[in-house]
């Protein structure tokens, strides 16, 4: 049976007063992925001990998380930029929440803009599917996806929401970790795309191809070293 685990990424906080330098994760990402039918493995900040991990531990997809802009944690970006550029060689489902959007989206050349009137407030997205009301902490977004994208959720002409043509591979600005309770769409967009829970409720069935092989050819994601609105 496949692994119900899901690699996470995490938030790199500043050096505190003894010199140690942290990475963060909110607890509420483990009861929102136990309800989508997961578990979740933090990734440490190396490029390849968390690579290492990936594999070993038999993570069926990555989540990258919110927290840290593009630019401002650049050890961060390393980090993600890499798993990413791995995950999509090897055909590991990934989505990326927030900043993890704006890096996928980024990845793909996309431009990101700053925006006003998002941080700390609930906002209406809509899309193919309908609409519906959000979260939104975020300073920066994209305006237009690139075409390897569908958008799937605007708040105005801000993309909030968007999934690759072909690839396992979506993006959402919000954060389903802090809704509670959860909502159900957000579970069932993790579910589709890790391959979670069936009808029956069971986790480890899915879009997964064992080994991380799939049939689709890889995705070309340039070796970009900095966001567009890094320091």
């Amino acid at each position: 049976m496949m692994s119900g685990l899901l690699a996470v990424t995490q938030r790199l906080q500043p050096a505190n007063e003894h010199g140690e330098v942290r990475l963060a994760l909110d607890v509420r990402w483990w009861s929102f992925l136990a309800a989508c039918g997961f578990d979740g493995v933090p990734m440490p900040l190396d490029p390849g001990a968390a690579a290492k991990l990936l594999w070993r531990t038999g993570c069926r997809g990555l989540v990258l998380t919110g927290g840290n802009d593009l630019g401002a944690a650049p050890e961060r970006d390393a980090l993600e930029r890499y798993l990413l550029r791995r995950a999509l060689e090897r055909g590991l489902p990934v989505i990326g929440v927030c900043r993890g959007m704006q890096l996928v989206l980024d990845a793909f050349g996309a431009r990101l803009r700053r925006v006003r009137g998002h941080v700390a407030v609930e906002h209406r997205v809509t899309g193919p599917r309908g609409g519906r009301t959000v979260n939104s902490y975020h300073d920066w977004a994209v305006l237009q996806a690139p075409p390897e994208f569908a958008v799937t959720a605007r708040c105005g002409p801000v993309v909030e929401a968007v999934r690759h043509r072909s690839l396992p591979l979506a993006g959402i600005m919000w954060h389903p970790e802090r809704a509670d309770p959860v909502h159900d769409e957000d579970v069932d967009l993790f579910s589709e795309v890790f391959g979670g829970r069936n009808a029956g409720g069971d986790p480890g069935r899915g879009t997964r191809i064992p080994d991380g092989r799939g049939d689709r050819r890889p995705a070309e994601v340039p070796r970009r070293t900095g966001g567009p609105h890094a320091a």
